[in-house]
């Protein structure tokens, strides 16, 4: 559920940064994250047997990569489209860990979800919750004279950005990631692994960095829309002003 937040809400924020803000500009500040993106992507190609046609890292109107279709299939596809979520997802981990944790964010994890209504309503408010508390804890221990933490916000805002699929990769990786969804919680409650110390670790370090994802998407998707709303008002006032209009 939250990794499909992340993707809407980071799918919103890039869409509207590209309508309102020059493409240059924006180009040069998520160029970070770009790298990462297509290189995540240029990876899990070589891992599924896709046949890389082109792979363009120098072009700050939009760097890119063109491939086949993978030999695995279905899952191939799934893998080549998720990759940049997990490899943007793994740079912040790295950062936070270079700048010793400028950043607490609040690890635990949701209960498990029950597959009935009520189940599903409980799971989602407290998911929400829980983002909710970090999203005002984040901001009232803002540290704003420190480089570490001034550093590892703006990494934050550009490898979450950047995070966002195209459009066309919508259709592998919402379904995909349901299915995985699915396939870990039965897994890990029918196998068994779920509760053991190496899964839960790294069960934690995912929902940290999903959590400050999610929080810090939902903070510039609300700055996006009041800034285009009031770019937006300026703009109608202005040009009714005008002679003739």
């Amino acid at each position: 559920m939250w990794l499909i937040l992340i993707i809407f809400l980071s799918f919103g924020i890039k869409v509207l940064w590209s309508k309102y803000a020059k493409e240059r500009v924006l180009n040069v500040f998520l160029y970070p994250g770009t790298i990462v993106h297509e290189c995540s992507h240029a990876v899990m190609c070589l891992v599924t047997g896709a046949t890389i046609t082109e792979f363009n890292l120098l072009r700050l109107e939009g760097a890119e990569i063109k491939y086949d279709r993978p030999k695995i299939p279905v899952l191939g596809d799934f893998l080549i489209v998720f990759a940049p979520i997990a490899g943007c997802a793994a740079v912040l981990i790295a950062i936070s860990f270079l700048l010793d944790n400028p950043v607490t964010i609040k690890t635990a994890v949701p209960k498990d979800i029950e597959f009935t209504a009520d189940g599903f309503f409980a799971f989602s408010k407290e998911t929400l919750d829980t983002i909710r508390e970090t999203l005002f804890s984040l901001w009232n221990g803002a540290e704003y004279k420190d480089p570490r933490w001034v550093g590892f916000m703006i990494a934050t805002i550009i490898f979450t950005v950047s995070m966002a699929p195209q459009k066309g990769d919508m259709k592998y990786l919402i379904p995909g990631i349901v299915i995985l969804a699915l396939a870990s919680f039965f897994v890990g409650k029918y196998v068994g692994f779920w509760g053991t110390r190496w899964f839960t670790d790294r069960v934690d370090v995912f929902w940290a960095v999903v959590n400050l994802a999610a929080c810090m998407l939902l903070t510039f998707l609300f700055l996006s829309a009041v800034g285009i709303g009031i770019y937006l008002a300026v703009k109608l006032t202005t040009d009714k002003k005008r002679p003739g209009g």
